[in-house]
Order: structure tokens, then sequence, then C-alpha cells
């Protein structure tokens, strides 16, 4: 295990060196059970945070193809109407017109194709910056703690193929909520030829992927995975640990965390605005359920004893936070996205 977990991290060392980064990573082949195993966490960790080429969804830019297309066609039957027809009645000088007419009509057509196609572009590449983002910080995640026992105990076997399985899990999560195929943003087989990989393969371990994201979206089982986990600072500083989690009651996506809060943690998040006391904890009950059963026993007591208990605790929505997935810890974002 020890020997599997060295040899890994060497090639994830040399993957994301690699020019064909991260897509090597995405491309390369790992064991079902793996990706089995990893799914859920994709799921939660890309709960329901903007992907930021969001409005970027192949329904929405079929629907203004089709729309495009039968725009066209329906200039292009009343061209025809109109030449079976004889023209107007204006004669040679309103048969130029109406020809200058359609062919202007024409470049204009072609004209908001061609800003749609680059705008689609800009989209695609924008959705490429942001999987080469995700991938790089999961493989940094992974090469600082290669080691790490809560990892080990979280993934087990699995803990070395970390940086393969999970990124393809955590980027499929991400085209699927854009309903895309990894087709619609690379050149699949122009990579796949450079890395000798089979595409035939590539696309059924996609769909594999995809088939599972389909029926794990409710997946709520690793939540006690990560309960007294460390929280960090965006400078890597412990500020605190994880006290109870908050998650959606109908989807079961990840919507928070409460952190308790050492003293340090306490100046980080009234520094960041964040409320810290009672009311960060409490206010949240109002619209998620906690992971805790006995929380909320204790908040039907009287008295102090659970005032007291919630005191120097914060809440953290998931915009503001960075999930280590691969040791279950939390970062804080430099910035509230």
């Amino acid at each position: 295990m020890v020997k599997r977990r060295r040899v890994e991290k060497e090639k994830a060392i040399a993957y994301s060196r690699s020019k064909l980064f991260p897509w090597n990573f995405i491309f390369e082949d790992v064991e079902p059970a793996a990706i089995e195993h990893f799914v859920p966490y994709a799921v939660q960790v890309l709960g329901d945070l903007s992907i930021g080429g969001e409005k970027l969804s192949a329904a929405a830019t079929a629907e203004a193809n089709e729309a495009a297309a039968k725009t066209a066609l329906a200039r292009e039957g009343g061209r025809d109407a109109w030449w079976k027809h004889g023209g107007s009645s204006g004669g040679g000088s309103s048969v130029s017109g109406a020809g200058g007419a359609f062919a202007s009509s024409s470049r204009s057509i072609e004209r908001r194709e061609e800003q749609a196609a680059g705008e689609s572009e800009v989209e695609k590449e924008h959705l490429r910056e942001r999987i080469r983002e995700e991938v790089r910080l999961l493989v940094s995640d992974f090469l600082s703690d290669a080691d790490d026992e809560d990892a080990l105990r979280m993934h087990g076997e699995f803990a070395a193929l970390f940086p393969f399985a999970f990124s393809q899990c955590l980027v499929q999560a991400m085209l699927h909520k854009l309903n895309l195929r990894l087709e619609d943003v690379i050149d699949v087989r122009a990579i796949s030829d450079l890395m000798g990989v089979s595409v035939r393969d590539i696309r059924k371990r996609e769909d594999f992927i995809r088939d599972l994201l389909a029926h794990k979206q409710n997946m709520r089982f690793f939540a006690a995975n990560i309960l007294g986990r460390k929280v960090m600072s965006a400078e890597g500083e412990r500020i605190g640990s994880v006290a109870d989690i908050i998650f959606d009651t109908e989807t079961g996506i990840l919507r928070g965390i409460v952190v308790k809060l050492s003293e340090r943690g306490v100046r980080v998040a009234r520094e960041r605005g964040e409320a810290v006391g009672s009311s960060a904890a409490a206010e949240t009950k109002t619209h998620a359920n906690s992971h805790f059963a006995e929380n909320r026993e204790e908040e039907r007591q009287e008295g102090g004893e659970w005032e007291e208990k919630r005191r120097g605790l914060a809440y953290f929505p998931m915009q503001a936070l960075r999930f280590n997935s691969y040791n279950g810890g939390f970062v804080l974002r430099s910035r509230v996205l």
C-alpha cells in the first residue's frame, strides 16, 4: 500500500507538469471501484455552487441553433416563393433590390452566427480554465497530504488513486450539471491519440460515471466522516474544527458547516464579517437541517447549557469554503465567491 502511494504520487507529480494537464488525469485508466467510491464525494463537493460558465448548456445551445436554423429556412423559403412568383411588379430594379436585401439579410445572419460561435468558444474556454483550476487544487491537496491519516481512513485502498479517480468524477459532475460531455469542451480524439488511450474506453468510462451521478444525487453518507475535521484559513493556519453540518433537506447537498472556533478562528471569522456566537448556529436551523439528531434534542433544553455550547461557533456557507476532498478538511477561500 505504501509503495503504491509512492508510485501514484510520482505519477501525479509527472502528470501535473505535463503539457497535457489536466486532461491526462481525466483520461487516466482507473478501476471502476475507485470511481464508485469517489462519485458521492464529487456530488457533495460540487453542491450547488456556480460553475462560472453555467449558462453554457447543450440544451440551450441546441435550442438557439435550432431557432437560427428555422429562421434561415424561413428566409430561404421566402426567397424561393418570391422567385416562383416572378418577383414583384416593380420589374428588374425590384429584383435587384430584393436580391440585395436578401444578400444583406444573409450576411446579417452569418454575422450573428459567427458572433454566437465566438461567444460559445469564450464560454468553453472559461469552463476549461475552471476544470484546470479544480484539478490543480485537488492534486495539490493530495501531494501535500499524501500520507494524511484522515485521508487514508476515508479512502482506504483508493487513497492512492485520488488525484486520478476523483478528478474524473468531479469534472464529469461539472459537465453533467451543464448538460455537456467531454467532447463538447475538448478534442477528445486528439488528446487520446497523444496519450495512447482508446476513445472508446474514454467514452465508456464517461458513461459509467454519468450513470453513477444520475443515481447518487442524494448521497449524504460522507457527512459523518468530516465531523471534527480541521478548518484552515486561506493562509494555512488552523482556525477550528467542524462542529456541525448543514445540508439541504430535499437534495442532501451540503450547504455549509458550523465551526467550533479557536481564539484565532474567532478573530478570522469577525474579520470576514461572519456572525460568531449562538445566533450564528441557531439561524442555520431555520432553513436547513443539522446533521446531529442530538443537537436538536439539546436545542429543546431550557437554561444556558446549550447556549454555552454554541458560544465560539460560526456558520460558513460552502461559497466561503473549499473542501479538501482528500482528507476531509476545509479551507476558507481568500474571498467569498
